[in-house]
Formats: C-alpha cells, sequence, structure tokens
C-alpha cells in the first residue's frame, strides 16, 4: 500500500480513537541502560512513552530484546505484534524501513579510553590505524562509518555497550564508542573506574525516535504519540529518573 494512503487511513484511525476505549502500543526496545531495558521502570525513555501516551488515553506493553531482533520483530508488521521500536536514530529508522515519531530524548556519542593509555584524540586522523569497539548493529555517527567504510581503523563488534567497554578495560581494543549517559550508568554499575571518555564527542547531540512499522494501526498510534510528546517535557523525566534510580 502506499506510504500516502497508509498515513491517510490512520489520521482517519486517530480521529476515531478520540475519545474510544484506550488502546495499549506494544513497542519493543533493547537493553540500554539508562535510557531502556531490564532496569527501574525499563528506563527513562520508557517513563517518557508511558507519560505521553497516557495524556492521549493509552498505555503501552514494551518487551526487551536484543537489538537486530528488536528491530526485526518490530518492523514484521505482525497482526497483534509491536507496533515499533525505540531507541532508534534517524539512519536506524531509515534502514528499518520505518517512520519516526518526534524526538523521544537525545544522545551523543563520545569515545571511552583507558585513563592514562594515551592522549586524548583531537583531529580524526590520530583514530588512524586505531581498533574501536562498537555494537552490533548500531549507528555509531557519520564519522566513525566513514572512518569504518574506509578501512582507516579496525572495528570490534560486541553485543552491547558493557561487553565493549570490559573488552577496553582488558586492552583488547583502544576505544570504545559509547553514549555519555550509558557510559556514566555503566561504570558506576560495574566499577569500571579505569575508564574515562575522551574529552571531544564523536557526534553532536541528536535525536532518538521510536521507529513505526508501516501498518496503518502503527501509523495512527505513531501520530497519537506526536500528539502525547507536546504535552510531556522530555528532558525534565530525563533527570528526574536519573536523580532517583542510579545503578
Amino acid at each position: 500500500m502506499p506510504r500516502l494512503l497508509h498515513i491517510a487511513l490512520a489520521s482517519l484511525l486517530v480521529l476515531g480513537l478520540r475519545p474510544a476505549a484506550a488502546n495499549e502500543v506494544a513497542l519493543v526496545t533493547l537493553d540500554w541502560p539508562p535510557y531502556s531495558g531490564t532496569l527501574a521502570n525499563q528506563g527513562f525513555l520508557s517513563v517518557v512513552l508511558r507519560e505521553a501516551y497516557a495524556t492521549q488515553g493509552h498505555s503501552v506493553s514494551i518487551k526487551v530484546l536484543p537489538w537486530l531482533r528488536a528491530i526485526k520483530v518490530a518492523m514484521s508488521g505482525k497482526r497483534n505484534g509491536p507496533m515499533g521500536f525505540y531507541s532508534a536514530s534517524q539512519q536506524e529508522c531509515l534502514d528499518a524501513n520505518g517512520l519516526t515519531s518526534d524526538p523521544i530524548g537525545y544522545y551523543q556519542f563520545f569515545l571511552a579510553q583507558r585513563k592514562g593509555s594515551q592522549p586524548t584524540w583531537r583531529h580524526w586522523k590520530d583514530l588512524h590505524g586505531k581498533r574501536i569497539g562498537v555494537i552490533e548493529g548500531y549507528d555509531n555517527g557519520p564519522d566513525i562509518a566513514r572512518l569504518v567504510s574506509q578501512s582507516l581503523v579496525k572495528v570490534d563488534v560486541a553485543p552491547n555497550d558493557l561487553s565493549s567497554l570490559q573488552k577496553l578495560a582488558a586492552k583488547r581494543v583502544d576505544y570504545a564508542v559509547t553514549d555519555a549517559r550509558v557510559f556514566e550508568y555503566l561504570q558506576k554499575a560495574h566499577a569500571l573506574s579505569s575508564l574515562e571518555l575522551a574529552a571531544r564527542p564523536t557526534t553532536g547531540k541528536l535525536p532518538l525516535y521510536v521507529c513505526f512499522n508501516l501498518t496503518p494501526a502503527a501509523e495512527a498510534m505513531r501520530l497519537v504519540l506526536n500528539e502525547g510528546l507536546k504535552k510531556v517535557n522530555v528532558e525534565a523525566i530525563a533527570q528526574a529518573y536519573l536523580r532517583s534510580a542510579g545503578p
């Protein structure tokens, strides 16, 4: 079905859902603390989604899966299956052939390194020939992707951030790509005191989204979420969560 027709049908569904009985919106996510996963309230992005949907009279059910499986399950479009996955970058959702919601949060990637192991990198050429830990299936940002595509760096693929950081601590890689909030959380939770973040980020501050599949029902709930996000303060929810739910 053409995408514009999907959207037209979904718009009619949204109108029909108000003030109809509440729906439960099924979504999937990955274990990416403190953003999402098997932790208090399933992470602060899950809190954002629940509060945003609640303003529109809906609830959310969230299942935590390995990242690549989460994408596959969410994008299958099966009847009564999940309508989307998060936390997705714009590129990750594009690659999955989905449609993004409005932003549900923000992230910024840095390079983690061992304290005192090497000078903090200043230019991309400083990374040439280095072994860099990345996460399977993640969008690591355009500059790291360029270095990888040009074979200017060697990559070591890990299933999650914790594994990648543990490899870094064990001197199996020179650097590891990670989000600043993820690094702070995991460093405290797993006593990774030998590691630090390089001062220079590898990306700017970038938005995160729910990536919805192309079924009419998912498109309807994408539009509902966008309405709800206008009524919540995403950053305030994040800061409140991080203050109250440490590792």
